[in-house]
């Protein structure tokens, strides 16, 4: 039996405190920027400040309070959840902000298509009745843990986040395929779908050319 199945349904869920910075990067570099589709699809990792842009990306994510990590018996990282609590106004602002030129680095191809699905989702138009959610940023789980539930663990947890801080909602983006099914299982809706074969550049050519079964961009949201 080996060192993860041994780890199975064992784990506990902890918040991420300012000293883990360095160590969640190192573990996003290696299961979420490496791994990601529309990341993969860009090899962001072959971007120049791969670090650099992905620290400015998660500004503010560390210590707002909503960050949690699945940890191991023997202290290994199993998996992280980065969230945000957005409200209306928000929401409401970011729609205002219209497209800017950007320079064509990978980094700013995937926020550029970021950007572009969130504004057409516009979730608070869509749920007049809703004006603040959790917004869960990045979940990522080592490839070791998969299958063990840390995943829903670490999503159970935004959830009692959410209780806790009165948000009716939690959304999610996933433009992987495996993560939108998780996102089924554990109950949430899909209110958008982006196919990436739709997504093309001003030469139109497809942005990000991924393997199947990657083949869309799927937004959930939780009622709870």
């Amino acid at each position: 039996m080996n060192a993860a199945m041994k780890s199975e349904n064992v784990f506990k869920v902890v918040p991420i405190i300012a000293k883990d910075e360095t160590t969640v990067i190192e573990f996003l570099l290696k299961f979420f920027i490496r791994d990601e589709p529309i990341n993969a699809a860009v090899e962001l990792m072959k971007e120049k400040n791969v670090i650099k842009n992905l620290k400015n990306f998660l500004f503010g994510l560390f210590n707002n309070g909503l960050a949690f990590k699945a940890v191991s018996p023997n202290g290994d990282l199993m998996g992280v959840v980065l969230n945000n609590l957005t409200y209306r106004i928000d929401g409401e602002k970011n729609n205002e902000i219209e497209e800017e030129t950007k320079d064509d680095t990978k980094f700013n191809i995937i926020t550029a298509f970021l950007d572009k699905v969130e504004r057409e989702v516009d979730v608070f138009q869509k749920y007049p009745n809703v004006d603040r959610l959790i917004d869960i940023k990045i979940i990522a789980v080592d490839k070791s843990f998969r299958g063990q539930g840390v995943c829903k663990a670490l999503i159970d947890k935004t959830i009692e986040l959410a209780l806790e801080n009165e948000c009716p909602m939690v959304y999610i983006e996933c433009s992987s395929y495996f993560s939108a099914k998780a996102a089924e299982r554990l109950g949430f809706e899909c209110i958008y779908t982006l196919y990436f074969r739709d997504y093309l550049d001003e030469n139109d050519e497809v942005v990000f050319k991924t393997p199947p079964p990657h083949d869309s961009s799927k937004v959930y949201v939780l009622h709870l």
